[in-house]
This record gives C-alpha cells, structure tokens and sequence, in this order.
C-alpha cells in the first residue's frame, strides 16, 4: 500500500516548516550569545566559539549523466515514498522508471518516512564476481543506472543491509556506521576511488573488484567473510586489516602488483580460496588454515612456502605457486592436496626429491604435480614421481 503524494507533500511542507523555524530560532540564538562569560557586550563571535555541525540531508540524492533513471529500494512495512527526479516528475514506487531523454546531469532525490523501512538499495547488479543469483529474494538484475555521485545516505546508516552499485561511474562511498549493512556489491565500479568503512561490524560481503581504489581499510569490518578486491586501478594500493580476519573464508586480491602490504594470513585460520597471484608479495608465506581448498599465489616474490597440515584428506585441493623465488616448500601433512604447480622456482635437488617422495606417501591417485624449471630430481626422486605417474597422477619435471 502506498500512501498518497499529497499526504507525503504536507508531511515534507511540515518538516520544512519546522526546519526553517528552527534556524530562525537558532540565528536569533546564536545573535544574542556574547564572545565571553566577562565581555558583557554584543560582540562578534570569537575564534574559539563552538560551531554547530550542519544537519544531515533530509533527503538521498541520486547524481546521474545518463538518459533514464531506473532504482531499485527494497522496503519493509507500508512507508511513504516519494522520488522527485532531474526532469520534475515524481514517483512513489520501489522501482519507479523514468525516461528523460537525453543524456545529461540531473539530481534524483529520495524521501522515505521512515528511512527506517530501507533495507536493499540497488543501482546495478548482475551476480558476477561469485554474488548471488540475482533474483526477487535476493538482488534483482539491474543494468548500471550511470550514477555518479549520491550524498544522503546517512539517513539509512543504521538500517540498510544491501547496496549494489556495480559498473556505474560513481566516485566515492561512505558507509560509516552502517551497522546492519551486511553486503556490498561494486564490482566493476571503474571510477570508485574511495570508500569508507568504519564501524561496519555487520559486513560480511565486500566487492570492490576491477575498482579505483588505492587505500582499502578493513580494520572496522571484523566480521568481513568474503573480499573481492582483485585488479584495482590505482597507482599503489593498500589495505589495512587491523584485527579483522577470523572470518574470512574467501581473499581475492589477484593482480594488483601495486600492493605495498604484506598479507597478515595468520589472521585468517578458515581460509578457503586464497586468490593472490601477481600481488608483489614475498618473504615466507605460513598458512594457518586447514580448510584451503583453492590456492592460487603464482608471479609473487615467495622465497618459502609452509602449507603443512592445510590440506586434510578428503578434498581435491589446489596449490598454484609458479613464479616465485622458492628455495623451500612444506607440503608435509597434506593428502588433500593433488593439484601442485610450483614450476619455475629455484628449488634444489634436495627440495624437489622431498615433494615428490611426500606426495608419494599419501598413496592417493588421479592427481597433477609440475616441478619443471627447478633442479632436476635425482634418481632417488625419479623413483617417486614413477611411482605417483604408476597411480595415474600426471608428473612434469
């Protein structure tokens, strides 16, 4: 049910009326303050007077510089809407469709009493980068709508749970103390140069794949489960992880040779897929978990790799490590692991017979092992990639 545009229309003359007399009172206020308890004058205010912060917008604005509109809000309850777009026409629907024309700047503004009704905010979307299916219970499929900047979002800081924002032009986000918000979906989101994370304790989803950003801080999102951060467009990129890290399950920040931080991985022990091929990482690499199934960590700077124990029985699990500087691999306590590629290190003799007489002891068949572009293994070496082709894994030396 939705109420009508003439009862919202009073609503907002009310507030504006109630607005405006209130800056009248505080001007009339703030005239007759003196500058100090012993200045018994009307003087001007001095330099130290306290200011008084502006109010937060009554409204979120919407920025677009293309030639139709299309939003989606997801709302609970019967809450008033009412959209007041670049062209003057006005809707109060969840997903209002306006055309203007031609393409063009326009400012698209949103009222919603109460903004406490606002749950999903959605500017485009499509499921890519592992989202979820896009659907009615979910987040409906919705090409980019050319958004370039939007201001007001305040108002909907303690209630939204979703946005999605993806492939549209927008250039910065700020979510601070959005306490419910549980995901974010920018992917693709080719301008985005900044976003704000603080006091998010609520976000599990972040994707920021293919955006702008240069500085990515986590360190108030301890409950971050799932990052999408891979190729950013920025000239250097750092993220800052403070605590946050026990519940990550999935780390993709693949081909940013940019990055200047090393990754804290002993923060994250359920680690699944741990995507960071060419990410200018080096020095020993210790992972913690013993759930990993995918990992992918080739063109870095590894010069030793300890995966002991990450690999239980009982998966099929991955290790790419082609590229790097190795000297030393640990794959001790692994039989879950049947794909390895660590070709082109500089692993010796010595390092290259213990990876295949370790994969050798597992007993386990069907897997793929490629060592090529390091020493060659002896004969005692030799012996044990026989006996692992003998039970079908495919071995490149």
């Amino acid at each position: 049910m939705r109420f009508p545009n003439m009862l919202l229309s009073n609503r907002i003359s009310g507030i504006k009326f109630t607005g405006l007399l209130a800056i009248i009172i505080l001007v009339t206020s703030t005239l007759g303050c003196t500058s100090s308890g012993s200045d018994k004058n009307n003087s001007s205010a001095g330099p130290d007077e306290k200011v008084i912060p502006p109010e937060p917008e009554a409204n979120i604005t919407f920025v677009t510089a293309g030639s139709s509109f299309s939003p989606i809000i997801t709302v609970t309850g019967n809450p008033e809407i009412q959209w007041v777009f670049g062209d003057g026409s006005t809707s109060d629907s969840t997903s209002p469709n306006v055309n203007f024309g031609s393409e063009g700047t326009r400012e698209n503004t949103l009222v919603v009493i109460p903004w406490s009704a606002v749950t999903k905010i959605n500017i485009g979307y499509d499921g890519s980068d592992g989202g979820v299916t896009p659907g009615p219970g979910t987040i409906e499929n919705l090409k980019q709508q050319n958004v370039i900047a939007v201001t007001g979002l305040e108002n909907v800081a303690p209630y939204l749970q979703v946005w999605a924002s993806s492939y549209n032009p927008i250039t910065s986000l700020d979510f601070s103390n959005f306490t419910a918000l549980h995901t974010v979906e920018c992917f693709r989101c080719a301008s985005l140069d900044t976003i704000r994370l603080c006091n998010v304790p609520s976000l599990t989803r972040l994707c920021l794949e293919n955006c702008n950003i240069s500085y990515l801080d986590l360190s108030e999102a301890p409950s971050l489960a799932d990052l999408r951060g891979a190729s950013q467009r920025s000239h250097t990129y750092t993220i800052n992880w403070g605590t946050t890290g026990a519940h990550l399950w999935h780390i993709c920040i693949r081909d940013n040779a940019q990055m200047t931080s090393t990754l804290p991985v002993s923060q994250f022990p359920l680690l699944k897929d741990f995507y960071v091929w060419n990410g200018n990482q080096s020095g020993t690499l210790h992972l913690i978990s013993t759930n990993l199934k995918n990992v992918l960590l080739s063109d870095n700077h590894y010069t030793e790799a300890n995966f002991s124990g990450c690999f239980p029985a009982g998966r099929r699990c991955t290790l790419n490590i082609y590229d790097n500087d190795l000297t030393s691999l640990n794959i001790s306590n692994d039989p879950g692991l049947f794909y390895l590629n660590s070709s082109r290190n500089s692993l010796n003799q010595t390092a290259v017979d213990g990876v295949f007489q370790t994969l050798d002891s597992y007993n386990t068949t069907g897997g793929y092992v490629d060592l090529t572009g390091n020493a060659a293994p002896s004969r005692t070496g030799i012996a044990h990639a026989n006996n692992l082709t003998a039970r079908g894994w495919k071995v490149q030396s």
